[in-house]
């Protein structure tokens, strides 16, 4: 045990340095080490800045309390070590500073960055220290003393907030970027329905023609839905950044739904003159994910693809991996530099601003591309090469489980408006909280028949529905107190009211939750009129309709006209087996048919009809032109009459059906 007065001290390293075998080492015993090294150790130990001594032609290490927490992994082997073995990993980015110091010149460095090796792994270092030479008796230099401090942390820590406030400012400027791309984005299609509107009035004023305002009409109608498009964006930008977006997966064929996206995109392609190929493994079988995100994710992809593509080719690919299905839109298009791939993804920002004012959009396509496929389990990747086109992958899981839904919506209770004039059974309920929904549907099915009854909220369209039980029920879902998903779910649990239809007619595009809840139907705003009468037609009031079957819409159209001017409703079919569909869910009184037809035709249909119990006693009368054997007759022989087209007016056919339902 060493003794000498310079080793005293009751710290770790002094009780280490005492301990050691200095007799076997270069250095020799404590007791005979010069007088400048006694006195650096004596000076080190009492320190509490780390310190350490690198001394003789050995450059042998000793080193205080401190420096041994700076070593971490290297202590306790490095004292009485060489000071290359210690520090091996980075000797040659500071030998040219120890062979100054041993040649008589002190160094001093505020920050040196240094890649060391601790605790078995590789890891970026800071250092600020001083290099001073000792001098033995003789004049020369005998070791090197080192007062040192790591600055890791320090550096670390000031350069994540350089590195944060500069994302704040590339944020800021992304965000002002998309506020003023946005702002041309909506004020484009915005001023086009002001402007076109304008000129309506204008043109009604001066009491042109209804059928020459129908131009203008529908260039309103499409600027207004591209404005909704983006508007809706930025809404489902919003619901995923706040978790208030929610997954409804479904089962369905890979195939079905990826020809449904690549319909709708053809247009985008053909544009500019692309072609889109279209390329699906025969084992892509079935999915169980959200259908209408996968949808939205392909047509994004696609969308972009014939947006930065002109006389090109856009390939889609699907293909199954096990239990993962990728998908490849590839393009010939300008394709990206590294650069540009960076910004991608990345919320309010295109690749770059000259992207945006060559292309237009809002840079928010990707974004809920990226959003959605990690909602959906899934990720995205890109490859790209400036001039040459670009390749998006995404791969999502096979099948996604949702979790269990919640349901903690309290009780409320209804209040019945005073006046109910309606008769019960024959009407159709509006729960809508907008006021001018609620009087564009009444006008609306008013003038196809339908009598009436609304409700501003979800409370009293319950108690409507409990009093009233109408034909069918036409639901908001975005309502204050009660929403829409809960007034559905309610309705659905009241054995009285269960078996009413009720149609969502919303915003929010979520058709599977709608499905899953129940509903026999949805309908997005704004609504498509000609889709919604089609709707509508399944719920017409039971006494009074007739359905007319036949593939020719000009006859239907005109049979339809005779017959709603005599007071009848009227629901169509194109064919035999939508005509039965229909009877399922709404029989008529009176089937008008004709005999030669796709899919089912009317001989099919009257079979399959007189075989449905509750069906058998539905008057048919068959309306063909068709030249009948007697065998076709001996088929016909449930139909109450047989007509030929062309022998009798339409006012006879009409005579005919009040007859029939006599």
């Amino acid at each position: 045990m060493v003794t000498s007065r310079f080793l005293t001290g009751s710290g770790e390293m002094a009780t280490r340095l005492r301990a050691f075998d200095w007799a076997s080492s270069p250095l020799g015993q404590p007791s005979d080490w010069p007088r400048a090294l006694k006195t650096l150790v004596g000076l080190m130990l009492a320190s509490r800045q780390p310190m350490y001594v690198a001394w003789g032609s050995e450059q042998i290490m000793l080193y205080n309390d401190a420096y041994a927490t700076l070593l971490q992994s290297k202590h306790p082997a490095a004292l009485g070590a060489s000071f290359y073995d210690v520090w091996s990993e980075i000797w040659t980015d500071i030998d040219p500073l120890v062979s100054r110091v041993f040649a008589g010149e002190p160094v001093h460095m505020d920050d040196i960055t240094l890649y060391v090796e601790r605790n078995g792994e590789m890891a970026e270092a800071h250092f600020a220290f001083s290099y001073t030479p000792v001098y033995d008796e003789t004049g020369g230099v005998a070791g090197l003393f080192c007062p040192c401090n790591e600055t890791t942390g320090q550096i670390m820590a000031e350069r994540a907030a350089v590195a944060a406030l500069q994302a704040a400012e590339e944020a800021n400027i992304a965000k002002s970027q998309f506020l003023a791309n946005m702002s041309h984005e909506l004020r484009t299609p915005l001023s086009a329905i002001i402007g076109y509107a304008e000129l309506l009035i204008e043109e009604a004023e001066e009491g042109t023609n209804p059928e020459d305002l129908a131009v203008d009409i529908r260039k309103i109608e499409s600027n207004a839905r591209h404005l909704l498009g983006l508007i809706n964006d930025v809404l489902d930008l919003s619901k995923v950044e706040s978790g208030k977006m929610d997954v409804y997966a479904e089962t369905f064929r890979v195939t079905d739904a990826v020809r449904d996206v690549v319909i709708t995109a053809q247009a985008l392609v053909d544009k500019k003159r692309n072609r889109l190929v279209v390329e699906i493994a025969e084992d892509a079988g079935e999915m169980n994910t959200d259908i209408t995100k996968l949808r939205q994710i392909l047509l994004n992809l696609l969308s972009n693809a014939a947006k930065f593509t002109q006389d090109g080719t856009i390939t889609l690919r699907v293909e199954r991996a096990g239990e993962v299905m990728r998908f490849r839109v590839s393009d010939t298009g300008i394709g990206m530099t590294p650069e540009q791939i960076e910004r991608l993804f990345q919320r309010f920002s295109q690749a770059d601003a000259s992207t945006t004012r060559r292309f237009g959009g809002t840079g928010l396509g990707l974004a809920l591309t990226k959003a959605f496929s990690a909602m959906l389990g899934g990720e995205v990747s890109v490859e790209s090469e400036q001039h040459k086109g670009s390749a998006f992958t995404f791969s999502l899981p096979a099948t996604y489980v949702e979790p269990p839904p919640q349901n903690d919506e309290p009780d409320i209770a209804a209040q019945l408006p005073m006046d109910l004039v309606a008769e019960p059974g024959k009407v159709v309920l509006v729960i809508d909280d907008d006021p001018a929904q609620r009087e564009l549907m009444t006008r609306f099915l008013a003038r196809e028949g339908f009598a009436t009854l609304t409700a501003a909220d979800g409370e009293t369209g319950l108690a409507l529905a409990k009093e009233m039980r109408p034909r069918a029920i036409l639901l908001d879902v975005m309502m204050p107190g009660l929403d829409g998903w809960t007034v559905l779910s309610r309705l659905k649990s009241d054995p009285d009211l269960a078996a009413i239809p009720v149609v969502m007619v919303t915003l929010v595009s979520e058709r599977s939750l709608a499905s899953s809840l129940g509903a026999a139907d949805y309908v997005p705003k704004p609504v498509r009129w000609e889709n919604f009468r089609q709707v509508m037609d399944r719920f017409r009031e039971d006494v009074g309709d007739v359905l007319v079957v036949d593939d020719d819409p000009d006859a239907r159209s005109r049979l339809r006209h005779v017959l709603e001017r005599d007071g009848w409703t009227v629901a169509e079919a194109g064919n035999g087996q939508e005509a039965l569909d229909k009877v399922e869910v709404a029989p008529p009184r009176v089937v008008l048919l004709d005999l030669t037809m796709p899919v089912m035709d009317g001989f099919a249909f009257l079979h399959a009809l007189r075989n449905r119990p509750g069906h058998r006693d539905i008057p048919v009368i068959v309306l063909s032109a068709r030249e009948l054997t007697a065998q076709d007759r001996a088929k016909l022989q449930s139909a109450v009459k047989v007509i030929t087209k062309g022998t009798v007016s339409l006012r006879d056919v009409a005579a005919d059906v009040r007859s029939a339902t006599e």
